[in-house]
């Protein structure tokens, strides 16, 4: 500790001044124009220790080593010590003490510390207070009881004597300062709790929005109150601390419940991130040295009068008691307008608190398997306790239980009562968030509290996450609207970056995505100590973006970090996720180590959510190794757990996989089923403009290009006509290139160039390289092979560096028919060859039929007959009836080959009934290619019908489409000699 004799200045020092702050040694008061504060003894000794070496990092363990010397106290106390200088000083000089992240301290004042000897100081200043000083809450010693200003509900009955306060479970009087018994207001409802651990918000994966019915309460006439519980003392001795722990667990539901109270942590303090002082409460409980049998249980915090000390004693057995009277008692000076209100006691025997202890202190540190394991236990001693069950229920849900969760909730319903009315608004909105199935009432409840109570700012957070897993990240952008976030305290700042992070993620905006987790990360730093799991999950965030954007080894070192910061708060289990995301970033050559044991820990230890990503992503980790059998079977397996635990958004993500899927198998059926399945939920977001591309594909396939066009634009048209926010660009980027492609279909050339404008607007690899692809098209309809050339080259030369999956073989499916239609036909036949051998045994039916359809356009441009009809007639085989754009080609094929043969009333048949085909769906492209084959051979026939020349140039006018033909394929035909032409009877056409 500082003392006199090591002090920097003279020891005949009365005051020191440091700009407009004068510190008065003897009575151990901070003067500012404002205030005049007294600090208690350590206070006080850590601001010496600051003045006394200014501009210089003090870090945390120096300081706790010099003010609590031989102490074994709690890093909190230092938190709070700097928070109570902070607020001596002033809003104009609480920026003089610095945090370092991760370091500790610095003090920074604007000019030099000035000595004043005590003759100078003069007598005006305070003296000190007449009543000695009460022991440090953190000392275990024993005090008498020093009366509270309220009175605790009855703990028996009679109740205690008008006046009397409870000690050592004995009704002792209250010096000076009786009230009379209030009555205790009943409400015959029953309601259920949730209790947020560490005051945090409850950030479960919900589904869906919509807007509660009924009237909303009127905003009641209550100011907003900022509160934070922090355990001190001594942390070695379990035995005497957990009285103290449950105390706060107890308090912390309660505070949670009241919707006008903000809870915060001690993280808050150490970051001086709040603008709102909020009332610090130190909680504490021990042994008295002097009686071994008798226990206390403390709270201390600041009131108008000077700090305030509230404490009760008894034995092991009355502390149940004890602690259900001292939560009372704190919640009446800390919160005065609900005195009256009710809440339910504390009914449990110490035994099955002791366990509790232990149980909430895994659930304070989110460790939700160990919570769930260790309530459980409590629950076998002590059924009727409604806390346990309802934290057993949130940690449940956590894990992904959801059908268990619900169990408990309804025991919690049952217990948890009485509570007043508005208390109990806040209560069943935490409720409704166990129940997967009522995820639109849970958005809606929490909309409708943010309105009613817009102080309680993670009302408005709950709001945006629960849209948000529910997918609709439009509504969940519009819930954080209205407030200027930047100005909230540090925390309240970290925890809405990584939201928003977060929501645009299921946006698929990445570059969105690194801005809030690279802010939040940034916020996180700067608060230092206890934002290490915030900062693991903003790192872990941007490992994502870099590893989908970079490639997967750009997100390694972000990984391995988040891990590191994972563990280093014990959460081990998070730790290895992190580290198992960045090895399933890699091929199945760097296959993760961890991944059996990961998996292992997350069934044993109930993380059924985890569970269920973890499969998927290692599905699709072995999908990109070529795997197929072993994709699906994870895909299932994941589904299979899913559609145990209700995890209804999981589901859905898992079916949109299997749907993508049904389309690479040639599935349709089964593909519009499902589309039809899960449209019948509450679906939303991008998961909503995947299921417009996939249902504008099946509808193109078949030909219906009205329909076509009018799903891909359902998503955006209801966004605007809801007034919702636009979709990120990338989603946009997507549609745009689905809808290029359906234009040339339309012989819409020139729409087709603006929307693969838009459809080039992106940064993302995959995206790029689509747009690439669509844009060759374009400039190849347009007769423009040179401009086509340059990208088609640079997409085999990608093609050839992508692993052997599906993204591959669609891929060069496409490139191959685009390199054709270029006449460069010994690339396209490599490409072809090598994907259909490629997929030889995968089942995926629909994509080696379109194989094979396109080494027949090269056997027919080659001459060879025989192969073109042999794969034709295996292609037919193997795709759905309904694929218009296949058949049309095999029929294109068919054509040539019949007229190879010289079976000209076969070829012109099928060119008239494939002409009439594309004139019904209004395939100008297929038009324009049929006329091309018209016209090479219009000199052989008696008559085309009423496919003109001037008809057929009249349309490559309007389109300017001039290269949508099959000159290329036709080569190698050896057109029928004219006699033999004209002889063969034509039919209409």
């Amino acid at each position: 500790m500082t003392t006199p004799d090591n002090l920097p200045w003279p020891s005949d020092t009365g005051m020191l001044q440091v700009a407009d702050l004068r510190l008065d040694l003897r009575y151990r008061q901070a003067i500012t124009p404002e205030q005049t504060a007294e600090l208690p003894q350590r206070v006080f000794d850590v601001l010496l220790i600051l003045l006394a070496r200014p501009h210089v990092l003090h870090a945390r363990t120096a300081l706790m080593e010099q003010v609590w010397t031989g102490v074994v106290v709690e890093d909190a106390n230092l938190s709070q010590s700097i928070w109570m200088l902070r607020k001596a000083l002033g809003p104009e000089r609480k920026h003089w003490i610095r945090t370092v992240a991760k370091g500790g301290y610095v003090f920074d004042p604007p000019g030099p510390v000035q000595a004043i000897p005590i003759e100078s100081v003069g007598t005006k200043t305070l003296p000190p207070p007449a009543e000695p000083e009460t022991a440090p809450a953190d000392a275990a010693t024993h005090t008498q009881p020093i009366a509270p200003l309220t009175q605790p509900p009855p703990l028996m009955e009679p109740p205690p004597a008008e006046g009397a306060a409870v000690a050592g479970g004995r009704p002792t009087h209250a010096a000076g300062e009786p009230r009379a018994e209030r009555p205790r207001r009943r409400i015959h409802r029953t309601w259920w709790v949730a209790a947020s651990a560490g005051g945090l918000m409850l950030l479960a994966g919900l589904l869906g929005l919509a807007r509660m019915s009924g009237q909303s309460m009127p905003l009641p006439p209550l100011q907003p109150v900022s509160v934070v519980l922090i355990e001190v003392g001594n942390s070695e001795d379990a035995d005497a601390r957990w009285p103290a722990t449950v105390l706060h667990a107890w308090l912390e539901w309660k505070l949670n419940a009241i919707p006008e109270v903000v809870l915060m942590t001690e993280a808050h303090l150490a970051a001086d991130a709040t603008e709102n002082p909020p009332q610090v409460v130190l909680l504490s409980a021990g042994k008295s040295a002097d009686h071994p049998d008798e226990r206390f249980i403390r709270a201390r915090f600041d009131a108008p009068g000077g700090s305030r000390r509230l404490e009760l004693r008894g034995d092991a057995a009355q502390m149940p008691q004890l602690i259900d009277a001292l939560s009372r008692q704190v919640l009446d000076e800390v919160v005065p307008a609900r005195r009256d209100d009710p809440w339910p006691k504390l009914e449990i025997d110490e035994p099955a608190l002791r366990t509790y202890a232990d149980a909430y202190r895994a659930y304070s540190e989110r460790d939700m398997a160990s919570a769930a394991a260790g309530l459980a236990a409590v629950l076998q001693q002590a059924p009727q306790f409604g806390l346990a069950h309802l934290q057993r229920a949130m940690a449940q849900y956590r894990l992904g239980q959801a059908r268990f969760a619900m169990e408990h909730i309804g025991h919690a319903e049952r217990l948890l009562t009485p509570v007043s009315e508005d208390v109990a608004s806040v209560l069943a909105a935490a409720a409704l968030s166990v129940d997967p199935q009522r995820a639109a009432e849970t958005a809606a409840a929490y909309a409708e509290l943010a309105a009613r109570y817009p102080q309680r700012i993670s009302f408005r957070l709950e709001q945006a996450w629960h849209e948000m897993r529910g997918g609709d990240a439009e509504a969940a952008l519009l819930a954080l609207e209205g407030t200027q976030w930047q100005r909230q305290p540090l925390g309240v700042q970290v925890q809405w970056r990584l939201t928003l992070a977060e929501i645009e993620g299921v946006r698929l905006d990445s570059d969105a995505v690194l801005e809030h987790a690279t802010r939040a990360a940034q916020l996180a730093r700067d608060a230092g100590k206890g934002w290490e799991r915030e900062l693991a999950a903003a790192t872990m965030l941007q490992a994502r973006v870099h590893a989908f954007q970079r490639g997967p080894e750009a997100g390694q070192e972000g990984f391995a970090e988040a891990a590191r910061l994972f563990a280093s708060v014990g959460a081990e289990i998070d730790a290895m996720h992190a580290r198992v995301s960045g090895e399933l970033m890699l091929p199945t050559a760097g296959r993760s180590k961890e991944l059996d044991t990961l998996l292992a820990h997350a069934r044993a230890g109930g993380y059924r959510n985890l569970e269920i990503q973890l499969l998927r992503r290692v599905a699709f980790q072995q999908r990109s190794a070529g795997n197929l059998s072993e994709y699906r079977r994870r895909l299932k397996d994941a589904l299979a757990i899913a559609e145990s635990v209700d995890d209804v958004s999981a589901q859905q993500e898992l079916q949109v996989d299997l749907l993508n899927e049904d389309l690479l198998l040639g599935h349709f059926e089964r593909a519009t089923e499902r589309i039809r399945q899960i449209r019948a939920g509450p679906v939303s977001g991008d998961t909503a403009t995947w299921l417009d591309q996939f249902e504008g594909f099946l509808l193109g396939t078949r030909g219906d290009y009205p329909a076509a066009s009018q799903a891909l634009d359902q998503t955006v048209d209801r966004l605007a006509r809801e007034g919702q926010p636009p979709l990120p660009a990338d989603a946009l980027a997507r549609l745009a290139c689905a809808r290029a492609e359906l234009l040339l279909s339309q012989g819409r050339l020139q729409d087709a160039r603006l929307r693969h404008d838009q459809c080039g607007d992106t940064r993302q690899t995959y995206l790029a390289n689509y747009a690439a692809t669509v844009g060759a098209m374009i400039d190849l309809m347009a007769g423009d092979t040179g401009n086509a050339m340059p990208a088609l080259q640079e997409r085999v030369s990608d093609i050839q560096s992508m692993p052997p999956a599906p993204e591959r073989w669609t891929a060069a499916l496409w490139t191959a028919y685009l390199l054709a239609r270029a006449e460069d036909v010994d690339t396209a036949s490599t490409l072809l060859t090598d994907t259909l051998a490629a997929m030889q045994g995968t089942g995926y039916e629909w994509l080696i039929a379109d194989a094979e359809i396109g080494l027949a356009e090269i056997a027919a441009a080659r001459g060879r007959w025989t192969d073109a009809s042999r794969l034709t007639d295996s292609a037919r085989q193997r795709l759905p009836a309904e694929s218009w754009q296949q058949f049309h080609r095999l029929d294109q094929v068919a054509i040539l080959v019949a007229f190879a043969r010289g079976e000209n009333a076969q070829a012109q048949a099928r060119m008239a009934a494939a002409d009439a085909r594309a004139h019904e769906v209004g395939d100008i492209k297929a038009q324009l290619e049929l006329h091309s084959v018209m016209e090479a051979v219009a000199p052989y026939l008696r008559s085309v019908g009423g496919c003109d020349a001037p008809a057929r140039n009249a349309l490559l006018a309007s389109t300017g489409m001039r290269g949508s033909n099959l000159d290329w394929m036709m080569r190698g035909l050896p057109l029928p000699d004219e006699r033999v032409a004209a002889t063969v009877p034509q039919p209409a056409h």
